[in-house]
């Protein structure tokens, strides 16, 4: 896949809200583009790329 066709799944999306749920001293622990990359095997870009598509609602996932 490459970058310009990469779309954030809703498992992904999901993923960046359960991420803003946890305690702020768990978030600082772990930031979410490690997290998004580790646990979905994304670049830092599509990680990012998550992230903003998050920020838009999760809209235009899946």
């Amino acid at each position: 896949m490459t970058e310009s066709a990469f779309r954030p799944t809703p498992e992904m999306i999901e993923a960046v809200e359960e991420w803003h749920q946890r305690r702020p001293e768990e978030r600082v622990r772990r930031a979410l583009v490690p997290v998004l990359r580790d646990r979905f095997h994304l670049t830092v870009t599509q990680a990012v790329e998550v992230i903003r598509q998050s920020h838009v609602g999760g809209a235009n996932a899946a």
